[in-house]
């Protein structure tokens, strides 16, 4: 048997890799619109949002700037194969290239806007996905709970929102593609090896909100290719669910794009509409002006960013929810992870 000549397993095309860089590089959008946006998305199949895993249903929200960003990757790719169709059989292996080699990652713009919170802190101006029930209402998370017109629910609920489940099969098989040699035949009744058949529950919706400030009309031109495509947002998209059947963006009168008032009777709570550095949002959680408060906490700058951002120049943390997790796409990449605080965080106004 003869060894493949190049040590990579799949050569990357240096002309492929610069016809990809030369799309995303010339891509331009207009990102200087204060405008608060609302978009709606809703779904022709139900999608899926999941933490993880579980025998239980965990609610975990989607992003919006990593779907945009996987967008942005197909438009570039498709304009790509228009341009040079030659190249179609080279752009597959782009997906995995990156990772191996740091160096050849491009990043594709987006139509939202981004914001430094700190000379090594930027992310997008844009929320979670919140789901939107049967009943029009969007929910907002709140610490373990969602937050819908005052009221704090569980979701999802016989009324309020449906779960469904899929079958999970493990079976383990004797190795075929490596030759390996087993010192016993594997235990498929017991131990890390036994066979499983289990059902898991995932949350369910039909539409997700999500606010930005951003390019409106570049928003539509991704959003356009992911109806063309068939492309779905969230989990499970490779088995049907998530798939769009159509969008709504409309400017709103909103003050800020990162935070929600609660609107709970008595309790001026603010939840956290995204994930935050902890230390970045330690940081900006201090007082303007008092007596036993020193000067120069915050640039004045940033006391404009926290009332742009998070409703208020000067916030407070009431009920953190700390995770070990990213804060900027892509989020299935492990390096980058951080600690932050997770959407659901409950902020006060000072």
């Amino acid at each position: 048997m003869t060894r493949r000549a190049n040590s990579q397993p799949f050569p990357i095309s240096d002309e492929a890799w610069q016809a990809l860089k030369d799309e995303a590089d010339a891509v331009q959008y207009s990102l200087t619109d204060s405008t608060i946006y609302e978009l709606r998305l809703r779904l022709r199949t139900p999608g899926i949002f999941a933490l993880y895993k579980a025998d239980i249903p965990a609610p975990g929200l989607p992003m919006l700037d990593g779907f945009l960003k996987f967008l942005a990757f197909r438009y570039a790719m498709a304009k790509v194969m228009i341009n040079h169709p030659e190249f179609s059989n080279e752009l597959l292996w782009q997906w995995n290239v990156p990772l191996r080699d740091p160096a050849r990652w491009i990043d594709f713009p987006i139509p939202v806007q981004d914001e430094e919170l700190n000379t090594n802190v930027t992310l997008f101006d844009c929320s979670v996905g919140l789901p939107v029930t049967r009943a029009g209402d969007v929910l907002y998370p709140a610490g373990a709970f969602f937050s819908r017109g005052g009221d704090l629910v569980s979701y999802p609920s016989e009324v309020d929102g449906p779960a469904d489940q899929i079958a999970l099969r493990r079976r383990s098989v004797e190795p075929l593609y490596r030759p390996l040699e087993l010192s016993t035949r594997l235990n498929t009744s017991s131990g890390s090896t036994k066979a499983l058949d289990n059902r898991i529950y995932h949350t369910l919706t039909s539409e997700y909100a999500f606010y930005l400030r951003g390019d409106r009309a570049g928003m539509e031109v991704l959003l356009e290719l992911a109806l063309r495509h068939n492309i779905g947002l969230g989990k499970k998209t490779t088995l049907g669910y998530g798939r769009l059947v159509g969008f709504d963006i409309s400017p709103t009168n909103r003050v800020a794009t990162l935070v929600q008032p609660l609107g709970i009777q008595g309790l001026d709570y603010l939840a956290l509409l995204k994930n935050i550095p902890q230390a970045e949002m330690k940081r900006r959680c201090v007082r303007k002006q008092g007596d036993w408060v020193p000067l120069g906490l915050l640039q004045p700058g940033e006391w404009q960013q926290n009332q742009r951002l998070f409703g208020k120049e000067e916030i407070s943390l009431a009920s953190p929810i700390e995770t070990y997790d990213r804060y900027q796409p892509p989020y299935w990449r492990r390096e980058g992870r951080t600690q932050v605080l997770r959407y659901g965080t409950l902020l006060m106004p000072r």
